[in-house]
């Protein structure tokens, strides 16, 4: 197998890694038919594709063009991940991870209003979840499992509320609807744990 060829391989598996994670992560968004949210969130496959197929273009080129190629496309993989995510989500989810509840619950509000789609709803929940106001959490992720029935996400914040609230047998009933719908795998282990554990 020629050097060609194998780059051509190597770049066919991190295109089909790269789509399958973008996808995986944004089924919500192709259920609510957010096609442009979608298409936003894949503009970095977009940019390998465009990559992929420039290849056999500059595979015969050698030495500087070749470097001039991967950093044109070292740029625009860049650029086109920063802009798969809206900046407001982006600082929101930022304040979330910095323990800034008020601000994320701000910013997730903001873009659940501009941008009513499920998943916002369920990352309001969240936040003001953390935020330890569990009425309000749990309006906005009950609004989020109501928009997308099998939007698993949405069940496992719910139910992490409606465990902070004692309610222990709708959580648990919220816990085994989430691993019914699509629920990310990483979360599908914790759930299943927190099943064992209250005996379900």
């Amino acid at each position: 197998m020629g050097v060609g060829a194998l780059s051509f391989l190597l770049l066919a598996v991190v295109l089909v890694f790269t789509w399958q994670a973008i996808f995986s992560s944004n089924r919500d968004l192709a259920r609510a038919r957010a096609w442009g949210e979608l298409g936003r969130r894949a503009l970095p496959f977009g940019a390998l594709l465009l990559m992929a197929f420039s290849l056999p273009l500059v595979q015969g080129l050698g030495g500087s063009a070749n470097l001039l190629w991967l950093g044109f496309f070292a740029v625009l993989i860049v650029a086109t991940s920063l802009l798969a995510v809206p900046p407001l989500e982006r600082r929101a989810n930022g304040a979330f991870r910095k323990g800034d509840y008020g601000e994320a619950v701000r910013l997730f509000r903001e873009l659940a209003e501009k941008k009513p789609l499920p998943r916002n709803y369920a990352f309001l929940g969240a936040a003001l979840g953390a935020s330890e106001r569990y009425d309000e959490s749990l309006k906005a992720s009950t609004k989020a499992v109501e928009k997308d029935p099998d939007y698993g996400l949405a069940y496992y914040n719910r139910a992490l509320i409606l465990l902070k609230m004692k309610r222990r047998e709708k959580a648990k009933k919220d816990l085994e609807r989430a691993l019914e719908a699509d629920l990310p795998r990483r979360f599908r282990r914790v759930v299943r744990r927190q099943l064992e554990e209250s005996g379900g």
